[in-house]
């Protein structure tokens, strides 16, 4: 519609065209969350199906070994239709929240912890730096362990062996600064805007099966958020590392 006049109805026309322009989008942002989920779908139910016919047509041998593989496309339909409960209720705002003043130290060992023996296992070092004398910080201790674990997890992800991720933190200005910087593949210019969008690989050539749902990186922005705080990336490009930095508020 096209507006003309500064008078009462074409404020009307003009508040019209923005929420249209605003329906608009979210339809499309439906479609592209339909298209998206009905690919994530499409490879595990493509191997149950696979491995179902050939045991029926008596290709494949009735044995434990065959039954485990159906079972790991099975696990990784459940991860995915929990990580999208988990993102549906991030983008509606409604994560459930418990908020307590809780060392800086809380959160980040407990993400160190779990991902050690795996770290270890891929042959990457996995350093922190983290003062003894970091504030409190008044967050959900379960929610930023799960930010923690995702950006801990996609830098083992993208990191090879024989490299290194390193943790640090401080705070400066009122505010908590936590860093994870890898060493791995890097982003390029064009990648940096889209990281934090729902389902999207840096690495096309990379199977899901080698890495998480691809809501990760999503779920922990808007826990962060949350939160009040930012989570940003940076890189300085290709095969160069990249540095997610986490920043929250110091007081209420």
């Amino acid at each position: 519609m096209q507006v003309i006049g500064e008078d009462e109805l074409a404020d009307l026309a003009q508040a019209f065209n923005q929420m249209a322009h605003t329906l608009a989008q979210t339809e499309e942002r439906r479609r592209q969350l339909i298209g998206d989920v009905a690919h994530e779908l499409r490879t595990p139910l493509s191997s149950i199906r696979s491995v179902m016919e050939g045991l029926i047509d008596g290709i494949l041998p009735v044995e434990p070994a065959t039954f485990l593989d159906v079972q790991r496309e099975v696990n990784r339909l459940q991860r995915l239709v929990h990580d999208l409960e988990q993102l549906s209720k991030a983008e509606a705002g409604e994560l459930s929240m418990e908020l307590a003043w809780v060392k800086p130290t809380t959160f980040v060992g407990t993400a160190v912890a779990r991902l050690a023996m795996q770290y270890e296992d891929k042959g990457v070092q996995l350093h922190t730096d983290l003062p003894d004398n970091l504030p409190d910080v008044k967050v959900d201790p379960a929610r930023m362990t799960q930010v923690m674990l995702n950006l801990l997890g996609n830098a083992l992800q993208y990191t090879p062996s024989g490299s290194e991720v390193v943790v640090t933190a401080r705070a400066e200005a009122q505010q908590l600064i936590l860093t994870v910087q890898d060493s791995g593949i890097g982003l390029s210019v064009d990648s940096l805007p889209h990281v934090f969008e729902r389902f999207y690989r840096v690495d096309k050539s990379r199977s899901r099966a080698g890495g998480g749902s691809g809501v990760g990186l999503t779920i922990s922005r808007h826990i962060v958020e949350a939160h009040n705080g930012r989570l940003t990336v940076t890189s300085p490009g290709l095969g160069q590392g990249s540095t997610f930095t986490l920043t929250l508020p110091l007081s209420d």
